[in-house]
């Protein structure tokens, strides 16, 4: 379906309205998370590379309270978003990113590599569906339900 522009002229057909946040993407799949996880499996966010509010000190540099505090206890950026954990033991990382964007940075594409050699599984994806039919397969969702 497509948007009108009101502010385009008449003969405007109107244009595509612009892709999902990837936050609204991550809160899709974690209430898909939340209702159908498979009871073996246990899964959490990894909210790492959220932007943090940043102040400015007496050099009229910017830094961020929070962000410093995360750093000095050891969070590190690069790890994907979410982390699921089953039997076996078996991992599994997901990274979801914007639709159009799916940019890695430097420091995802090393996290991810290790974690690829390592032998943890690792999706990264910019569709929603993509994500639920893997967690589906891999048994992390329950396989009998379906998401429109």
């Amino acid at each position: 379906m497509r948007q009108l522009d009101l502010l385009k002229s008449k003969k405007q057909k109107g244009k595509a309205p612009p892709a999902p946040l990837e936050f609204e993407l991550h809160c899709a799949l974690a209430d898909t998370i939340k209702r159908w996880l498979n009871p073996k499996w246990m899964a959490t966010h990894l909210p790492m590379g959220e932007h943090r509010e940043g102040r400015i000190n007496s050099k009229g540099q910017r830094y961020s309270p929070t962000a410093m505090r995360l750093k000095r206890m050891g969070v590190t950026p690069g790890w994907p978003d979410f982390m699921f954990v089953g039997p076996g033991p078996r991992i599994f990382f997901l990274e979801l990113k914007r639709k159009g964007s799916g940019r890695v940075s430097e420091r995802q594409a090393a996290v991810f590599a290790h974690l690829a050699a390592s032998g943890f599984g690792l999706l990264v994806t910019d569709s929603f569906d993509d994500a639920v039919a893997t967690l589906k397969s891999l048994g992390i969702l329950l396989s009998n339900i379906e998401v429109q």
